[in-house]
């Protein structure tokens, strides 16, 4: 999926026009390195029908206006989004930690609940395909989860 098809699935689903979307991006007055100047509507409307390639300077606008990472724009898979979580949870600040506890002990939780008996039932149908350095690799990340899981008990 290109760049611009992310971020029109994004608007759908956050219920964002692309009018709104590029006047909350004009607000934000991104500079063009070309022009020196603020991206046009027009502008903002040919990157986001990928008539015009989007420029790189304007990713940090798009992510603040969508409110997401700006990685989640180029890749969403579970591996990129595991790539994200270790790396805050390597090096995790006061305010992080305070934010991840309060979304663990939210209502939030419950939505994992109901569904993990067949998640796990799932997974562990399928380990019997998984060549061993993959199966060694789950181990380990599971263990480290773990480790996370009893330094917030």
């Amino acid at each position: 999926m290109e760049v611009y098809e992310k971020i029109n699935e994004i608007l759908r689903k956050k219920k964002l026009s692309k009018k709104s979307f590029s006047l909350k991006i004009i607000e934000l007055e991104p500079k063009l390195r070309n022009t020196g100047e603020t991206p046009t509507i027009n502008a903002l409307y040919s990157y986001l029908s990928g008539d015009v390639s989007l420029r790189v300077e304007l990713i940090p606008y798009i992510a603040e206006v969508l409110d997401i990472p700006e990685q989640i724009l180029f890749d969403e898979s579970d591996k990129a989004r595991m790539k994200i979580l270790k790396y805050i949870l390597e090096d995790m600040n006061l305010q992080e930690y305070n934010f991840l506890i309060n979304k663990l002990n939210s209502k939030d939780i419950n939505k994992f609940e109901k569904n993990d008996n067949d998640i796990i039932k799932s997974i562990n149908d399928l380990f019997v395909y998984a060549p061993e350095p993959f199966l060694e690799n789950i181990l380990n990340t599971l263990k480290n989860f773990k480790e996370l899981s009893d330094k917030f008990k």
